[in-house]
């Protein structure tokens, strides 16, 4: 009885499974509803006493981040945190690879790997379909295609000038000895960019930075407990920033490795990629956790944490970390997806945003992606031709997705998108009611393009005149009269 007066006054509780199991009657149906988070790193065994408790079990979670910590043990760890790391991944060919993942996903339930993989087998499921973190699409995009097949919607739009201004991954070649798993030069660099952002901006940045193994991160935590010893100024900083909250949400400065960055978001990520050659010259290609089976889901986490810009910080010699890209075959190891987002991330970095573009488009899986983008038809034309006319730049912002735009209008001024037109109707299978057409559409988009004009094609090729002015009217109020006026 006074268990459930308990649950009248707070009808909603937060608790881990552990402490749900102490503490909570053992009662079937004692929640109406009970949702698990981060699903794919809990096991089955941890979740039953509280799916007991439930009428109805909502299992949250994503088959491309963490599994549970035991997942990969399928080696003997000697605690040398980089043994030869020729994991099962290596060994294998595609379809051992995936005979494997299904009979160890058709094993009892008891042996189901995690809550998440018993639950996509039994129970229907719902995909989230659009990505809200990043402000920069560049920060997700080589998620999007090497791990969802494009299947995310992203709504950050800006134009190719402003990424390259910006540089959303940002890769500092450091260059510098890997000795004893460690890199004291990348470390270095570290405290470096973090004296940069504290010391210098009245407006600080969340930070984060992630190592690719715990030997590093220990280097790093220390380095910067040294300079904060010499210097009050980056103390006093650091103090403020690692208990720093927004809305309530913790977003204090942290320094962790590959494993711990799950649900952890911050503006700034700072990557030391760790591994590199040693003092004779030599790169042996270890990566420690991160070669090992599933690896590349732990850098699937790790690079999508940033709201607003990854620093990659490294010393690895992208050609020699696989021989994936060489020989222009699809990635299907650790290291293979490793090599793949350093060489996207390099060419971004550079300025060279088109070959970014490029040189993923290789690792969908279908072709089927690109029959979804609407060609640029000759109304798409015809208008962008209107627009040039009237002295503005005007770009085909296609891409897949329920975000699409048919042109993207730049603001001389600032070199941002500062209309964006839509020729006729867009269709996604997102869109098919009206009001995630006509409101939701339009609401997330002006996160990065203020205003939203559509014109029908009948309007346009009816009552060209009037449909012109119209345009011209939204243009210049947007943005100004053009240098040509």
């Amino acid at each position: 009885g006074s268990a459930l007066g308990l649950m009248k006054i707070r009808p909603v509780w937060l608790m881990n499974p552990e402490v749900a199991s102490r503490l909570l009657p053992l009662q079937a149906g004692l929640f109406d509803k009970v949702i698990f988070d981060e699903a794919s790193q809990l096991r089955v065994e941890y979740a039953l006493p509280a799916l007991f408790r439930a009428k109805q079990a909502i299992v949250s979670g994503d088959n491309k981040q963490m599994p549970p910590s035991e997942y990969f043990s399928t080696k003997i760890d000697t605690g040398e945190e980089d043994d030869d790391d020729n994991g099962i991944d290596d060994l294998m060919t595609d379809s051992q690879r995936v005979e494997a993942e299904e009979s160890w996903n058709r094993k009892e339930i008891k042996d189901c790997p995690d809550l998440l993989a018993l639950a996509s087998a039994v129970l229907p499921s719902k995909r989230l379909e659009i990505h809200y973190r990043s402000e920069y699409r560049e920060l997700i995009e080589y998620s999007n295609a090497a791990f969802y097949n494009g299947s995310l919607n992203i709504p950050a739009k800006h134009p190719v000038s402003e990424i390259r201004r910006v540089r959303p991954l940002e890769v500092i070649r450091v260059n510098t000895e890997y000795v004893e798993q460690t890199n004291p030069g990348e470390a270095a660099r570290i405290v470096q960019l973090l004296k940069s952002y504290w010391l210098k901006t009245t407006q600080r940045p969340t930070i984060g930075v992630v190592s690719f193994n715990k030997k590093q991160a220990d280097l790093i935590l220390r380095q910067i407990s040294e300079e904060a010893q010499r210097n009050s100024a980056f103390a006093a900083a650091l103090q403020e920033e690692e208990i720093r909250e927004e809305d309530g949400e913790d977003m204090g400065f942290f320094v962790k490795n590959l494993e711990n960055v799950q649900g952890d978001e911050r503006d700034i990520i700072i990557f030391s990629t760790t591994f590199g050659k040693d003092k004779n010259g030599r790169f042996r290609r270890n990566f420690g956790k991160l070669g090992q089976q599933g690896g590349e889901r732990r850098l699937n986490v790790a690079i999508t944490r940033a709201k607003r810009k990854v620093q990659l910080v490294t010393s690895l010699p992208v050609a020699d970390i696989s021989t994936c890209m060489a020989a222009n075959r699809a990635p299907s190891t650790p290291r293979d997806f490793l090599q793949y987002y350093l060489d996207y991330a390099t060419r971004l970095s550079d300025g060279r945003v088109e070959e970014a573009y490029a040189s993923i488009e290789k690792l969908y899986k279908s072709s089927s992606r690109v029959s979804a983008v609407k060609g640029a038809d000759s109304f798409v034309a015809d208008v962008q031709a209107y627009v040039r006319e009237l002295g503005y730049e005007a770009v085909q912002a296609t891409e897949r997705g329920a975000f699409n735009l048919d042109l993207a209008i730049v603001n001389p001024k600032t070199g941002l998108f500062a209309v964006g037109v839509e020729c006729d109707a867009p269709r996604h299978p997102l869109l098919q009611g009206a009001y995630h057409r006509e409101v939701w559409r339009k609401a997330i988009l002006r996160r990065s393009i203020g205003v939203i004009h559509r014109i029908s094609s009948r309007d346009w090729y009816q009552d060209r005149a009037r449909q012109q002015d119209l345009l011209r009217e939204v243009v210049i109020s947007a943005i100004g009269q053009g240098d040509d006026q």
